[in-house]
């Protein structure tokens, strides 16, 4: 899997970063400039640990320790700097054109967690092995440096242009055992290393799996969607009603419900 640093101006990596997408699945973008807000959010996130275990069993994603929740929300302005990131909306618009954002939502990996099963973040959008365009792009931002002792992501690439109702064991998106052990040969799975404020952004069909913290301190990562316009899914974007300004004015749609109240890990529409 390849990475670009995006600090440059746009058409020095955009290209390739589009091939690269297009062919593995998912692409490493550095030099994002968020490792600020990133490792400030990171914080937050950490300090919200002892609510996720107190909720371990409603929040848990795929295994033991894997825990989905919201992101912490706030003035501050990183909100704004997550959802519209411009290398991100570029690079996102190549395959979709006009992307909006569906979900926004933390996930953190608990030390002692068990590797999640491979699969995938979404079904194919009909039967068969016909492949088809992307359709949604998942994005996620490390919000400390993620390696292999601390829960980083494991992604198989290519796998995006297997996609396939037949590649699932039944009733899930959990990729079935044989064909790991084929593909692995063939194109091997990659653990993917990231420094606060990196963004990994992959085909939502692509296969991959959260891994085993073997440390004593809990991993807090972004996970986004963003979606074709004509795609109709259910958004899950959550966010507080004093940044609806600076969200509505990013070059990005964010289909979000606006609450009164502050975000946090344990948040719901309506109140609290």
């Amino acid at each position: 899997m390849r990475s670009f640093d995006v600090s440059p101006a746009q058409a020095t990596w955009l290209p390739a970063a589009a091939g690269a997408l297009a062919a593995d699945g998912a692409v490493l973008l550095t030099g994002t400039g968020l490792a600020g807000r990133a490792r400030e959010v990171g914080a937050r996130m950490l300090a919200e640990v002892p609510l996720l275990l107190d909720h371990h069993d409603v929040l848990m994603a795929y295994d033991d320790g894997h825990m989905r929740h919201r992101p912490p929300g706030g003035g501050d302005g990183h909100v704004a700097a997550f959802l519209g990131h411009p290398a991100v909306l570029a690079l996102c618009r190549e395959p979709l054109t006009a992307p909006r954002v569906l979900s926004y939502h933390g996930h953190t990996v608990l030390p002692g967690s068990r590797p999640q099963p491979v699969h995938a973040d979404w079904e194919p959008l009909w039967p068969g092995s016909v492949a088809h365009p992307p359709f949604m792009l998942a994005v996620n931002i490390a919000l400390v440096d993620t390696g292999a002792d601390n829960g980083s992501i494991e992604v198989w690439p290519g796998t995006h242009e297997l996609a396939s109702q037949d590649v699932y064991r039944p009733g899930s998106l959990c990729v079935r055992e044989e064909l790991l052990e084929e593909r692995r040969p063939a194109r091997p799975p990659e653990r993917v290393a990231m420094r606060a404020g990196d963004v990994l952004v992959r085909d939502v069909r692509l296969w991959h799996r959260g891994t085993t913290n073997t440390t004593g301190t809990a991993r807090p990562m972004l996970w986004l969607l963003l979606a074709a316009s004509w795609l109709r899914a259910e958004p899950s974007v959550l966010l507080e009603a004093e940044v609806r300004g600076e969200v509505e004015a990013l070059a990005v749609e964010v289909a979000a419900e606006y609450v009164g109240h502050p975000v946090g890990a344990l948040s719901e529409s309506g109140a609290e």
